[in-house]
C-alpha cells in the first residue's frame, strides 16, 4: 500500500515520528562528491517515507534526486546488491531511473554510517486507474522477474516474503490492549471478533497458498513494493520503477499478488468506514493478464489459482503490524482501520472464485465479480 495520499486511493502517510531531514552542511558535503555542475536550486521532495528524505536538486546539468536511505534500510551490502540489480536492469532497457556515479565511480556516499544516493529525476503522472496503465504495470513487473530469475543470490538479500512471516497472529492477539492505549474502550468494542475474524481469513489463507505446493513455485528477486506509488508514467507507459529498497528472493506470485492488491484498492478521503469494500476488478485482470502476456514463463494454473489467498495475506500483514506499531494507520484509528480490513477481507472471499476465474488468460470479460 502506498504511503502517500495524493488522490483517494492512495492510503494515507504512515510515518508517526518526526520527519527526518538532509541539513546544509552535510548537503555540501555529499554534493561535493559528484560532478554536476553548478547548483541552482534545491527543493524538499516531501514525497514517500519521511524517514528517507529526499531533495530535488537542479544544477547547469540537468535535475537529480537526492535521498538518504532510511535507518534500518541501509545495510551496506543490501544497498550494494539494490545498486548491481537497478545497473542489470537498466543495462536491458528497464525504465529505472539511473543512479548516478561520484566523481570516483561510486553509486552512493556514506558519511556519519548514513548512505546516500543520487538518481536522475524522472518526470512521470500517477497511475490513471485505467486498463492500459494496470496492464503495462503487469507487462513491467514480468520483464523485471524475467531478467532478475537467474541474477546472482546474495546472501544479505532477505528470503522470506509476507506469506512467510511468522508473527502475524501474535500481533492479533495483542491487538486489543494495544489500541486501548490510544484508544476508548467504547471505540475498541467488538475488536475482538474482528481481530478474530482477521486471524481467522490469515490462516485460512495460508493453507490455501501452502496447499499449492508453495515452497515450488517459481523465484525470482523481486521488487517488493510494487504499488502505484513507485511507478511513473508518460503517456499510459511506466518511464520509471522507483524505490528498490525492499528487494528480496521469493516466489514470483508474492511480488504480482501484492502488486494486484496495491493497484486494484478502492478508498476514499472521507470516514474510513466509508470506504467501499471492492477491489477494482478491471485492474486486477488487467495486470494479471498483462503480466502472464509478456513474461518469457507464463505463469501456472497453481500460481493463478493463490493470487487472492496471497492478496489477502498481504492486506493482513501490511495492516496489521502498521496499527499494531502505532495504535493506528497514519491519521486513521487502528480500531477504525481494521474494521475496515475486515470488511475487504469478506467482500474478497466471496468473490475469489470469480476472480480466479476472470484471470486466466483466454478470458477477455469484463470485471463481472464486481
Amino acid at each position: 500500500m502506498s504511503n502517500e495520499l495524493n488522490n483517494k486511493d492512495e492510503l494515507p502517510e504512515l510515518e508517526q515520528e518526526v520527519a527526518e531531514e538532509i541539513d546544509g552542511q552535510e548537503l555540501v558535503m555529499i554534493l561535493s562528491r559528484y560532478d554536476i555542475g553548478a547548483i541552482q536550486r534545491i527543493k524538499d521532495y516531501k514525497k514517500g517515507s519521511r524517514h528517507a528524505p529526499k531533495l530535488v536538486i537542479c544544477s547547469t546539468k540537468g535535475r537529480y534526486l537526492l535521498k538518504r536511505r532510511a535507518a534500518g534500510r541501509d545495510n551496506l551490502d543490501r544497498v550494494h546488491f539494490s545498486h548491481a540489480v537497478q545497473k542489470e536492469l537498466g543495462d536491458h532497457r528497464f525504465p529505472v531511473a539511473g543512479l548516478i556515479e561520484t566523481i570516483d565511480g561510486k553509486t552512493l556516499v556514506e558519511k556519519d554510517g548514513r548512505i546516500y544516493e543520487l538518481f536522475h529525476f524522472i518526470h512521470g503522472h500517477r497511475f490513471d486507474k485505467s486498463n492500459p496503465a494496470a496492464a503495462d504495470s503487469g507487462r513491467v513487473l514480468a520483464h523485471c522477474h524475467d531478467l532478475l530469475r537467474d541474477f546472482s543470490d546474495e546472501p544479505a538479500v532477505y528470503k522470506k516474503s509476507y506469506h512467510q512471516i511468522e508473527s502475524t497472529q501474535k500481533a492479533l492477539s495483542e491487538m486489543v490492549d494495544v489500541l486501548l492505549r490510544f484508544e476508548s474502550v467504547e471505540q475498541v468494542k467488538g475488536m475482538e471478533e474482528t481481530t478474530a475474524y482477521i486471524g481467522e481469513q490469515y490462516e485460512d489463507a495460508k493453507k490455501v497458498t501452502d496447499s499449492v505446493g508453495f515452497s515450488t513455485l517459481p523465484t525470482s528477486v523481486v521488487h517488493g513494493d510494487w504499488h502505484p506509488g513507485n511507478m511513473l508514467y508518460q503517456d499510459g507507459d511506466i518511464v520509471a520503477v522507483i524505490d528498490f529498497d525492499s528487494l528480496q528472493v521469493a516466489q514470483r506470485i508474492t511480488d504480482l499478488a501484492n502488486g494486484v492488491l496495491q493497484f486494484s484498492m478502492r478508498m476514499g478521503i472521507d470516514d474510513v468506514s466509508n470506504w467501499p469494500d471492492s477491489f477494482r476488478g478491471h485492474t486486477i485482470r488487467s495486470m494479471v493478464q498483462g503480466y502472464n502476456a509478456f513474461t518469457t514463463s507464463p505463469l501456472l494454473p497453481s500460481e493463478l489459482s493463490i493470487i487472492p489467498p496471497l492478496m489477502k495475506e498481504a492486506l493482513i500483514v501490511e495492516s496489521v503490524f502498521h496499527v499494531h506499531k502505532t495504535g493506528s494507520f497514519g491519521t486513521i484509528a487502528g480500531s477504525d482501520f481494521l474494521r475496515m480490513i475486515a470488511r475487504k477481507l469478506k467482500w474478497l472471499k466471496a468473490k475469489t472464485e470469480q476472480i480466479v476465474e476472470v484471470i486466466q488468460p483466454h478470458k477477455s470479460s469484463g470485471d463481472s465479480f464486481e
